[in-house]
């Protein structure tokens, strides 16, 4: 049961996020919160795998040099990015105090993220946040554009886990600055996050990173606006199987989670596309 119950438990941290983006991905684009102008535009994919690449080579570079340096910059940008995400949440429930009460939310969760940032923190503001963000560029990407982007980024991350290994020493780096960049489900009752050591010895916890939650979560938002319920479920679906494939694996050490998260979703949303 304990081997069951970590994996079990990223499942449903899985289910609930993309329950959040397909709750928020209309809305959002009533608001007109695309981050592109142009959802067709073609560089759209380049603008993302540039940032995403930069991203990365300054978490890294600044890491080797000084480690506490990153856990500060990469809670900033989490906070500038919480309270636009926050206040369109509350936008819709109460738009007079959307932007007063995003600065609050955001605000309450950058202190707890500094001072407490456990496990069950970590996961709570990591769901809303994943699933908004999925939504924001699920209406951003015309969904040939989703799909081209969620292949190039499974490539991306088969090469920086197996080859390079690159995104094996984020995660390390992450973990060990304690940051907002993973979903962590405990495998027993003791585990603590602020204390958690990323593949040194048998692991205590289930790990999945944000990227993980939200690139396939884009699909299955987008799979939402265009076939409804039917496409949620489909691409939700196929993503899950994926991750099932995924767990199978995880014991051999780190895995990609993208060609399988990724690739469920896509080959979900074509089968239903084309029947």
């Amino acid at each position: 049961m304990r081997r069951i119950f970590a994996p079990l438990g990223m499942a449903i941290l899985f289910i609930l996020t993309q329950i959040v983006a397909v709750t928020v991905v209309k809305p959002f684009k009533d608001a007109g919160m695309e981050a592109f102008e142009n959802p067709s535009d073609p560089m759209n994919i380049v603008q993302i795998i540039v940032v995403l690449l930069v991203f990365t080579f300054l978490i890294l570079l600044i890491a080797k040099y000084r480690e506490e340096m990153v856990r500060y910059i990469v809670l900033f940008f989490f906070f500038m990015a919480s309270i636009s995400i926050f206040q369109a949440f509350f936008y819709f429930l109460v738009p007079s105090l959307s932007l007063p009460l995003s600065i609050a939310i955001s605000i309450m969760m950058l202190i707890l993220l500094i001072k407490y940032p456990e496990w069950y923190v970590v996961d709570f503001f990591g769901i809303f946040l994943a699933g908004g963000i999925a939504a924001i560029f699920a209406i951003s990407l015309a969904i040939p554009y989703i799909i081209i982007l969620l292949i190039l980024l499974a490539v991306y991350d088969i090469i920086s886990v197996h080859k390079t290994r690159h995104m094996v020493r984020l995660a390390e780096n992450i973990v060990a600055s304690r940051l907002p960049l993973l979903m962590v489900v405990p495998r027993k009752a003791s585990f603590s996050y602020l204390k958690g050591e990323f593949g040194q010895g048998e692991r205590d916890a289930v790990y999945m990173g944000l990227g993980d939650m939200i690139m396939p979560g884009v699909l299955i938002a987008a799979s939402y606006m265009e076939y409804g319920i039917s496409g949620f479920l489909a691409t939700l679906g196929g993503a899950l199987i994926g991750y099932v494939a995924l767990m199978l694996l995880i014991s051999r050490g780190p895995q990609p989670g993208l060609p399988y998260l990724n690739g469920g979703a896509i080959a979900a949303y074509l089968l239903i596309h084309f029947l």
